[in-house]
């Protein structure tokens, strides 16, 4: 006979279960407007710095363009104003030495474990680990309430209210498919990763050659050409300039057509001429205009015809990278292996709590599959969602950091001519 006080336990035990999936799927509901970056700026030697911070504020910027204006412009509005898609811009991740510090730092284990529950990533998996958990919940209720019975409290076994077939497999195929499982979403890692590499040498040798053209253009220039310091000071300002266009014109080309674009051009007609800015702005492929520009601005410089060719090495390179990150942008990882991984992922663990019931027959209640499902399909799809976070890079690529830093950098290099000139004349 089941007593009241084992029915209220059985249910209470039920009612917490359910609370925690359904909490799981709240997490997918936060307002993600709480995520809007506040700007900070600088002007450093004529070109202007944009460093994005962290704000728990859901104040946005003035004149800053980061979402679509509206639903009916884009037809993808609610996707990219999603919390994973927003989030994303708190992964341009520029480290510091203070920043390696707290990194290696040896309570950074207990700090992961206490932020887990702020976790983008494992927010972004809400639903998915939601599924798996009201799934094993539900398997949980129908053995012991529609097929074997339970324990109560007291230690004594209670009848089911219908002795129904159990809902259960053999652990078996799990255990066999789980190497093949294993090596599909390793791959998927490895390559996604490898991408996000390749976009971020693809910047690096775009800094490093935009320090090239700017370090050759002002030790090359020659007074001898053209002894006049204003005129060399007015071309070696151009040409920081279109150096710093041409990273700035690519950040903005590998970004969605819808956010962003108030911000280019602000960038552009506070740093450029008007004539200059509104010819990027209007080029259907502001990457090539601003490379053009470039070329023109080194073709301009006062200086030997062989050192021309020299400056011109390093733009090709620029040519090359921004080939490169185009191919990157238009070319994912093969849709069909991501969708079987996927496919794989999903149905393997789908089925899985059907084989967690036995094997947790030592636990009070066969209860602790419930945690057991929902720990492993957070792992689980962790690693998938990774995989997908890491496939496009440039979203989670500090750009606009890497922009100021080249412009700063080749203002700050032509500066150092006219200082030497100076200092040569006293």
């Amino acid at each position: 006979k089941r007593s009241s006080t084992d029915t209220k336990t059985t249910k209470t035990t039920m009612t917490s279960c359910i609370w925690a999936a359904l909490a799981l799927a709240a997490m997918q509901s936060s307002p993600s407007h709480a995520f809007v970056p506040a700007t900070s700026e600088a002007t450093v030697g004529g070109i202007r710095s944009i460093r994005s911070i962290r704000s728990t504020t859901a104040n946005t910027p003035v004149g800053v363009a980061l979402r679509s204006s509206s639903s009916e412009d884009d037809p993808l509005f609610y996707v990219r104003n999603s919390y994973i898609e927003t989030s994303r811009q708190y992964r341009r991740t520029r480290f510091q030495h203070d920043d390696w510090l707290l990194h290696r730092s040896p309570d950074r284990f207990f700090k992961n474990l206490r932020t887990s529950v702020f976790s983008g990533i494992y927010r972004g998996i809400a639903k998915e680990v939601a599924t798996v958990t009201g799934i094993a919940v539900f398997i949980w209720a129908w053995n012991l309430f529609l097929g074997e019975g339970y324990t109560g409290l007291d230690g004594l076994h209670h009848e089911p209210i219908a002795h129904l077939p159990l809902l259960t497999l053999p652990l078996t195929p799990f255990t066999l498919a789980s190497p093949s499982l294993g090596l599909l979403l390793v791959f998927r890692t490895n390559a996604s990763y490898g991408r996000w590499d390749e976009a971020r040498k693809a910047w690096g040798l775009t800094i490093n050659n935009s320090r090239n053209i700017a370090r050759m253009g002002a030790a090359w220039s020659s007074k001898s050409i053209e002894p006049s310091d204003d005129i060399r000071r007015q071309k070696l300002e151009h040409l920081a300039k279109c150096i710093w266009a041409f990273p700035r014109s690519l950040a903005r080309h590998m970004e969605s057509p819808f956010i962003s674009e108030a911000d280019y051009v602000a960038d552009l007609r506070e740093n450029l001429d008007p004539a200059h800015a509104d010819a990027l702005v209007a080029s259907a492929h502001r990457p090539n205009r601003a490379l053009f520009d470039l070329a023109n601005a080194v073709n301009d410089l006062p200086m030997h015809a062989l050192r021309r060719n020299e400056i011109d090495k390093s733009i090709v390179v620029l040519g090359d990278q921004l080939g490169g990150s185009e191919r990157l942008f238009s070319s994912p990882v093969p849709l069909f292996y991501t969708k079987h991984t996927a496919r794989y992922l999903t149905a393997w663990i789908t089925f899985l709590p059907f084989a967690l019931y036995d094997p947790f027959a030592s636990t009070f209640n066969h209860a602790a599959m419930i945690p057991c499902a929902t720990v492993l399909s957070i792992f689980l799809f962790g690693i998938e969602e990774l995989a997908i976070q890491l496939e496009e890079p440039f979203s989670i690529l500090p750009m606009l950091g890497y922009s100021s830093t080249i412009g700063t950098n080749a203002m700050e290099i032509i500066n150092w001519h006219f200082k030497m000139n100076e200092e040569q004349k006293s």
